[in-house]
């Protein structure tokens, strides 16, 4: 199962801290007039955990002194929560979270949680230098006195989880776009909010990430996916960043073997989907030196041009940063290494290139699994008649269309390729990512919209995903990671 990512906004919160779902600081004139957001976070010195080492500030140009705020999650149970903090200053509650009464170190909240436009939210308006606010805590009275160190999560979360044998943390490690690089530079188990942020160092598609996001990269820090896993006895799959360095590589590998339980499995990928031009990290990929030398190293020729600016053949260029990966996990683990389960994602839409990575990394130190994504849905022949239905489409339509679809996963295509090839190979095959892809095409809003929305929820989904579960079986699929657990409906579906 693939967790979904830690947002404010998003249903499934795991963890008992709420504060740990808070946003990156926002900042306000200190008496709330003027812009929701005055932007001047890059003034504020903050401690290793994110929290400022003094408030207000005065920043250049600012109409008054600044504050820091925050949003935190709003999808829990209505009632009353509480506010623990260390340090000297003056915190308060915005938007629907309300102060019912304060005392140094404790705040009690009445908070709403309303979902929609009802947003809670937290604002420190005075910290003292020196003794800074810092260490917050955000929790239902009735979880007050718990040990939030032994026991982080929610007991219905961990319930949720108990089922599934292998949790894949791509989205809790904000793998995507990440801007982590240095082991030291990693989220701490003691950094105030388990949210990430990303972005694109290089600049190609906008601004780079100001210092200030830096701070944030991450998302849930290592610590809590390794205790997360210990407590309900599931498999660990871990995204090592695609721009960690070898020495971030080796540190996670050694923190992993040392506090996995030892009945556990880890499987282990590079970064997310690298071949996948909407991520950050595919662009990045085919202009890596290091990928580059890797490649040259084994005789290779991954540039187009002399002046080594522009790559090509990313298969191999893939496999090679796979291997880079898998060689630091193998010497790290050792006589261990029957828990290491070494995973080659794959684009299962294209099998001439998944087959080309795959190989790579079978000639250059080994692999255990081939893992292609095993989402269904709609093609173009389909979208052509959806069209001509238009309104006129039903939600049993689209189901009898994807039967079919599911149906054809047994008869032919790049799966059945990548799956012969791993047979072939001795490799396992497991599926890093699937489930329903049911959307407009073009992610637009067209007039048989409706329809698929409509089908999303209707009884005969059930049956569709027991036969797409029935075709992997019956491929000898030894691990289905579902995507994803939990997470609110939006304007897009699939």
């Amino acid at each position: 199962m693939n967790l979904a990512g830690i947002a404010d906004w998003e249903p499934g919160f795991p963890f008992k801290n709420l504060f740990f779902g808070a946003r990156p600081w926002l900042t306000r004139n200190l008496s709330g007039k003027g812009p929701h957001d005055t932007k001047m976070q890059e003034f504020f010195s903050f401690d290793d955990d994110g929290y400022p080492l003094e408030v207000p500030v005065f920043g250049p140009g600012a109409e008054e002194p600044q504050a820091v705020f925050t949003y935190v999650p709003n999808v829990r149970s209505a009632g009353r929560y509480v506010l623990l903090y260390d340090g000297e200053g003056e915190v308060d509650g915005l938007a629907a979270t309300k102060v019912i009464s304060r005392k140094p170190g404790r705040i009690l909240l009445q908070m709403s949680h309303a979902s929609g436009d009802a947003y809670e939210a937290v604002v420190i308006n005075r910290s003292k230098r020196g003794n800074h606010i810092r260490n917050i805590r955000l929790v239902a009275e009735s979880q007050e006195r718990d040990n939030l160190q032994d026991k982080p999560f929610l007991a219905e979360f961990l319930d949720f989880c108990r089922p599934f044998h292998c949790l894949r943390f791509m989205d809790w490690g904000a793998t995507n776009n990440s801007l982590q690089e240095r082991w030291t530079d990693r989220k701490q188990p003691s950094f105030y909010t388990m949210v990430a942020s990303t972005g694109d160092p290089e600049g190609t598609w906008g601004p780079p990430p100001s210092t200030f996001n830096y701070k944030f990269a991450g998302g849930v820090a290592y610590e809590y996916m390794i205790q997360l896993c210990n407590t309900v006895k599931s498999d660990m799959w871990l995204c090592i960043p695609h721009r960690a360095t070898d020495d971030y590589i080796l540190r996670l590998a050694r923190l992993v073997k040392q506090n996995l339980d030892p009945g556990l499995k880890v499987y282990i990928e590079y970064s997310n989907e690298i071949w996948n031009w909407q991520f950050h990290q595919a662009g990045w990929m085919l202009r890596s030196p290091l990928a580059g030398a890797l490649v040259e190293a084994k005789g290779g020729s991954p540039w187009k041009d002399d002046a080594k600016k522009e790559g090509k053949d990313h298969p191999e260029r893939i496999g090679a940063l796979f291997r880079r990966a898998f060689a630091t996990w193998e010497q790290e683990w050792g006589g261990s290494a029957d828990r290491l389960i070494r995973v080659c994602a794959v684009q299962a839409a294209w099998a001439d290139a998944s087959i080309r990575t795959v190989r790579w990394c079978l000639e250059n130190g080994g692999v255990d699994a081939i893992s292609p994504a095993a989402y269904f849905g709609p093609d173009k022949a389909i979208y052509k008649k959806w069209d001509s239905f238009g309104e006129q489409l039903t939600p049993d339509d689209v189901i009898d269309d994807m039967e079919a679809v599911v149906r054809a996963l047994r008869t032919g295509g790049g799966l059945l390729e990548i799956v012969a090839f791993a047979k072939q190979h001795g490799l396992s095959y497991v599926a890093y990512e699937g489930g329903q892809h049911i959307q407009p095409e073009g992610q637009k809003e067209l007039p048989y919209a409706p329809a698929i929305a409509q089908a999303q929820a209707h009884s005969r989904m059930y049956d569709l995903y027991v036969e797409l579960l029935r075709v992997h079986r019956d491929l000898d699929c030894q691990m289905f990671g579902h995507f994803s657990s939990v997470g609110r409906q939006g304007t897009r579906w699939g």
